[in-house]
């Protein structure tokens, strides 16, 4: 990890400037001083994984629809950008296969596979995360694939995806208080993900326990940065990368004036 600073990683892009999971949101967290982009996929209805966070299309096209309800061709023909600005009417759709030789020089690619009770009752979770580790690995990406994490909050997933792929890292999100009670099993990941909110001194020394990085989300303001500072945090997920950024750069000065 940065021995100066905890990580910068811009949660869905630079979410704040652009719409998120879009190209042009990744692309502009990238003109900051990041040390890696976090992104969700899903699966189409033919197998195509494509950025995208929630639960339905609502935000995006106004209707209730899921990934999963549609042709990568037919999510192809929606407006990705309108919805966050005029500006960015037109955004296109982004598929897993093309983003990532976009952004592989970024030093850390966070792949979040999205899992809920609907596409893991429909064995669709892990044909997601299966297809993704085979992108990565049988792709013009291959080259960069110590570049790539794999988040969940599906540990089941984390687990079977270390056993088919074990060369890469893979970051638990935990949003228990207390992942005790959750998970036996820690040799298979790098790292945790524990919502600011519940981070705390106990849960940090347990974390450290297990031999693990801390990864905080998502923190978009002074008094949640100052925590996971002071809690030892290695890497602050934001929607701001740019404002977080400038106040860690602005920190070091303070503590390290010439």
């Amino acid at each position: 990890m940065n021995n100066h600073r905890p990580w910068i990683i811009a949660h869905r892009g630079a979410r704040d400037e652009a719409p998120e999971n879009t190209r042009s949101a990744l692309l502009r967290a990238l003109d900051y001083p990041i040390e890696g982009l976090e992104f969700d996929v899903q699966l189409s209805l033919d197998g195509v994984p494509v950025l995208h966070h929630d639960h339905t299309l609502y935000k995006v096209s106004g209707r209730r629809r899921r990934v999963a309800d549609l042709l990568s061709a037919d999510l192809a023909k929606i407006d990705w950008g309108g919805w966050f600005k005029p500006a960015f009417a037109g955004e296109p759709l982004a598929p897993l296969a093309t983003v990532l030789p976009i952004i592989r020089h970024c030093p850390n690619m966070c792949i979040e596979i999205k899992s809920d009770p609907i596409e893991r009752s429909a064995g669709r979770v892990w044909r997601l995360a299966e297809k993704v580790l085979t992108l990565i690995h049988e792709s013009e990406i291959a080259p960069f694939k110590n570049r790539i994490l794999i988040l969940s909050f599906d540990p089941h997933v984390l687990i079977r995806a270390h056993e088919a792929a074990p060369d890469l890292r893979y970051v638990l999100n935990l949003p228990e208080k207390n992942p005790r009670d959750t998970l036996r099993q820690t040799g298979h990941l790098w790292a945790m993900g524990i919502r600011i909110s519940n981070l705390s001194t106990p849960l940090a020394q347990w974390v450290r326990g297990q031999g693990l990085r801390i990864f905080t989300y998502t923190c978009n303001g002074p008094r949640q940065v100052k925590k996971a500072v002071r809690l030892g945090a290695d890497a602050i997920i934001t929607d701001r990368p740019g404002w977080l950024a400038g106040r860690l750069a602005n920190q070091s000065m303070e503590k390290n004036p010439k």
